[in-house]
């Protein structure tokens, strides 16, 4: 072949003929006939990298190629580097133009014309000599000089082919052969960066198929680096079609690494796994180095399912693309989350790029936010963001990635969400709100977030990058209230009645209320307004507390205030206190509470700081009206962690005083009585969260129907160990034992309705419960003691006499009881009213509460002062009722509790064990105005809270 050299040696007008002859057939349309002279000094040359020169400047060499008629060729150049820069044209044998250097350097010039067809190479410069190169490679059918561009998994990285560059060399084809690729590839380009840094890098891929089509290819660019050392490109290729990769870069010392990869369904190398609820564990990951590709196969059941991807990692670098099972592009590289829909397979392609700071691994979240028929049915719908939603608050950790929750808002709804960490950390979660579409709503890098709806809203509080753990705070607010389809509306105020005396809580009905709603009573010496306390999930029902205890009776104006509006809402009358002594009437025990099952109360357990209220007059045969105090059993059960509870009047401020303590998981009773104030008591639980029963035994009323109690010596009337009233043996599984109570003990033999009974469970061997009841009734659910195996426990029972008798039944294993009297109820009214009294602590040993500060000590007593305080007169008090605690003490015991300046019997009140905390009610006669407290062995400190007294 001759040389470049020898070519440019011919007379200079042959050469100028031949170059004006080229420029005139490039100036007019592609394939026109031209009547220029044909070039006759072409340097034929072969498909492949030709090197030539330029001797002198201004020369065009005329290279004629060996390409037939029909082929498609491209002419690839040096973009930089050692050589001369060159243009180059392509004409046929008439000097027909036949492609535009575009085309040439995509592979796309396709001869069309009269062969032979010849190239015309000049320099960029027209004053440059010295050596260029062209590389001409046919495109139409596959080279046998070109390589094959193998396909890799993401399994094997090692599929690869690394291309260099330098000392002449510019260029370089690939093949991939037809039934060798899938419909969509990932091809990767890695560039090696020059160490030489005067020739900024420059380089260029092109891909045709051998009928001239490029794919459909896309570049996806590479975060923070101006040069793409490692570079992403998605390509569509068409079934059974064979495709030429051009290479076209710089003569200098550079490497290009091609690899590709299937990134459709039929994907090698990635791990499956299926999408996963909101909020469930992630896929995890290595990172592997930086550049390393890695391939998730998310799944998911239907084509309409809608997809959160997210990859997380400790310093937020992994980037991650994703396509559809076609290998279409579903997310662009992100380090951030988006949202699929529309297959039923996603390709999830992670990689940490160069430069960026590479984690050891990564998580993948890939959560099922929705589905054709709605939002994820694991969120719970919010029943009104009128005003907005929440508090939430929480953990969320790599076992709960996710909290989520259905809102029902409407377009142009606006939120502002306030997002704090509550455990000291600087991480919160990532807020998300989607409306419908794939486009997160919230907008803002830290808290508060503005969120704006475009109707129906998925609210979501994720699991951040650069931490596995974060205990938060969130709340969104309404800043266009109301929002959510509901206008604001007040409909009634209820009760219209209340006692005066009480703190009263009203109900108020309506749509799209909200805490700062509130009520307003006027009418009275000075207006009141009413604590807002809590409004229901769907802002129908709010619940305000007025205080009325010093509000004199008569009626009062109700006007609700919301959105600065006002609402007249009726009256309110207030009626004067119930007050008066009260006497006794019994009951069936009849079990009137049960929060297992939902018993006259929400079917839940009282949580941590939480109050349940019960109605109790009205229901089994407790009257509606005239009720000053009822008798409760108490049962707590099933606690989470150790705790108190208080029973109080409802409508009334909560005192210290607490009616039974208990630990995790135990079962324990205590008998209560407790004045009734609206009809209603109130249970609150301190810690942790607990079941409560609750048994009625009796109520006191004003209306005078009722029995009047006499208090007695205390003394023990039944002993199974001893055989005192009744048999010598245990009390066996299913068993009762009945015990005559009247004629016996100073209990007269007529005219009793109930009896004080102090009963003590000792010895079982099992877990069990006791129930006192009337004899020759039917046995009741209601029950007294509960035990575990081994366990000695009292507590206070009244219970109705009939025929002068009570029975005692075991349910489980065998049980020794003790019953020891403290007092009756009569009709001969010869015996005490009962006058309730706000709960109040009387005594506590460990502050020097009414007694000195110090723990009662083996065979001790204290003694208390009882009348004159809280509210009971000094004189004419008969008896006490105190709630009476015994705790901390240092070995097992027993505490009796009787009458000042009597002779202490051998009847006891509570029995405990070293360092138990337990309670029990003691109804105890009042001589000279005292009561007095003995321990028995070791020491103990002691508590007593008054519930009521009797008197004359």
């Amino acid at each position: 072949m001759p040389t470049a050299a020898a070519s440019v040696r011919r007379p200079v007008s042959t050469v100028l003929t031949c170059l004006f002859a080229v420029l005139g057939a490039l100036l007019l349309p592609a394939g026109a006939a031209q009547a220029a002279p044909v070039a006759q000094d072409c340097t034929a040359v072969a498909e492949g990298r030709y090197a030539g020169a330029f001797a002198t400047a201004g020369q065009t060499h005329c290279l004629e190629l060996p390409s037939p008629q029909g082929a498609r060729i491209a002419a690839l150049t040096s973009r930089g580097g050692a050589g001369v820069s060159v243009q180059v044209a392509v004409v046929d044998r008439n000097g027909v133009a036949q492609c535009e250097a575009g085309d040439l350097v995509r592979g796309e010039c396709a001869l069309t014309g009269t062969a032979p067809f010849r190239a015309l190479v000049h320099a960029d410069d027209a004053e440059a000599t010295g050596p260029y190169g062209v590389h001409f490679v046919r495109t139409d059918v596959l080279q046998a000089g070109c390589q094959v561009l193998p396909a890799g998994t993401f399994a094997d990285d090692a599929a690869a082919v690394r291309l260099e560059t330098g000392n002449g060399v510019f260029s370089h084809c690939l093949t991939i052969p037809a039934g060798a690729h899938s419909t969509s590839e990932l091809l990767r380009i890695r560039y090696g960066l020059p160490d030489d840094t005067e020739l900024f890098p420059d380089w260029r891929i092109s891909i045709i198929d051998t009928d001239g089509n490029g794919p459909s290819c896309y570049s996806h660019p590479t975060p923070g680096q101006q040069i793409r050392t490692d570079g992403l490109t998605i390509c569509g290729f068409a079934v059974g079609k064979a495709y030429t990769i051009l290479l076209e870069g710089q003569d200098a010392p550079r490497s290009h690494t091609l690899d590709r990869r299937d990134v459709t369904a039929t994907a090698k190398g990635c791990t499956a796994s299926a999408a996963t609820a909101i909020g469930a564990p992630a896929a995890t990951g290595t990172s592997g180095q930086n550049g390393t590709l890695r391939c998730h196969r998310v799944t998911t059941a239907a084509a309409t399912d809608r997809l959160h991807i997210d990859p997380r990692d400790a310093h937020d670098t992994t980037h991650m693309l994703v396509m559809d099972d076609a290998g279409a592009t579903a997310c662009h590289p992100k380090t951030w989350a988006c949202t699929v829909t529309g297959s039923t397979g996603y390709q999830v392609v992670t990689q940490v790029p160069e430069n960026w700071t590479l984690p050891a691994s990564y998580r993948l979240d890939a959560w099922r936010i929705a589905t054709a028929s709605g939002p994820a049915p694991e969120c719970p719908r919010a029943g009104s963001v009128a005003h907005g939603y929440g508090p939430l608050t929480g953990t969320l950790s790599e076992e709960r990635t996710a909290v989520c929750a259905v809102l029902p808002s409407v377009s142009g709804d606006l939120f502002r969400a306030d997002v704090t960490a509550t455990d000291g950390g600087q991480s919160t979660p990532e807020v998300l709100l989607y409306s419908g579409t794939e486009r997160n709503l919230c907008s803002g890098n830290s808290s508060p977030y503005t969120c704006q709806t475009l109707g129906e809203s998925l609210f979501i509080l994720g699991l951040p990058d650069r931490t596995d753990r974060t205990a938060y705070r969130a709340e969104l607010t309404c800043t266009t209230a109301p929002c959510g389809p509901e206008e604001l509306s007040v409909g009634t105020v209820t009760p219209n009645t209340a006692q005066s005396g009480t703190v009263a809580t009203l109900t108020v009905q309506g749509t799209a209320l909200s805490m700062a709603t509130t009520v307003k009573l006027t009418g009275g010496p000075a207006p009141l307004t009413a604590t807002t306390v809590s409004v229901s999930q769907d802002a129908r029902t709010l619940k305000a507390t007025v205080d009325l205890r010093t509000a004199p009776a008569g009626n009062w104006n109700i006007s609700v205030s919301a959105l600065n509006s006002q609402y007249p809402r009726g009256t309110l009358t207030v009626t004067p206190p119930t007050s008066g002594p009260g006497t006794y009437k019994p009951v069936t025990p009849t079990r009137l509470m049960d929060t297992r099952e939902g018993l006259g109360v929400p079917k839940a357990k009282v949580g941590q700081g939480g109050t349940v209220t019960l109605q109790v007059t009205g229901t089994a045969g407790i009257p509606a009206a005239g009720v000053t105090a009822v008798v409760l059993n108490v049962t707590a059960t099933n606690p989470t962690t150790s705790s108190h509870v208080s029973v109080y009047p409802d409508g009334t401020a909560r005192t210290s005083a607490s009616n039974l303590n208990f630990t995790a998981g135990q079962t324990i009773p205590n008998l209560v009585v407790v004045p009734v104030v609206n009809g209603k008591v109130s249970f609150y639980n301190n810690a942790g969260a607990v079941d409560l029963i609750a048994d009625i035994a009796g109520y006191y009323t004003t209306d005078g129907s009722g029995s009047t109690y006499k208090p007695v010596t205390p003394t023990r009337l039944m002993d199974t160990r001893e055989g005192l009233g009744v048999p010598k043996a245990k009390v066996g599984q299913g068993g009762t034992v009945t015990l005559q109570v009247t004629g016996t003990a100073g209990i007269p033999a007529a005219g009793v309705t109930a009896v004080v009974l102090n009963v003590t469970a000792t010895d079982p061997t099992t877990s069990s419960h006791v129930s006192v009841y009337p004899g020759g009734t039917a046995r009741t659910s209601a029950s007294n003691l509960n035990f575990t195996a081994g366990q000695t426990i009292p507590n206070l029972v009244v219970v109705p006499v009939v025929n002068g008798k009570v029975s005692f039944y075991n349910n489980a294993g065998a049980v020794d009881l003790i019953a020891d009297i403290a007092g009756y109820y009569t009709t001969d009214g010869s015996g005490s009213t009962y006058k309730p009294l706000t709960p109040t602590r009387l005594m506590d040993t460990r502050s020097g509460l009414g007694v000195r500060k110090a723990k009662v000590g083996q065979g001790e007593t204290v003694t208390l002062q009882v009348a004159g305080t809280a509210g009971m007169g000094s004189s004419g008090v008969k008896a006490v009722v105190l709630n009476v605690t015994a705790t901390d003490p240092t070995t097992g015991s027993h505490v009796s509790v009787f009458p000042d300046g009597t002779v202490r019997t051998t009847a006891s009140n509570l029995n405990f064990t070293a360092g138990q905390t337990i309670p029990n009610l003691v109804i105890v006669p009042v001589v000279n105005g005292k009561v007095s407290f003995y321990n028995n062995a070791g020491s103990v400190d002691l508590i007593a809270d008054v519930a009521g007294f009797y008197g004359s």
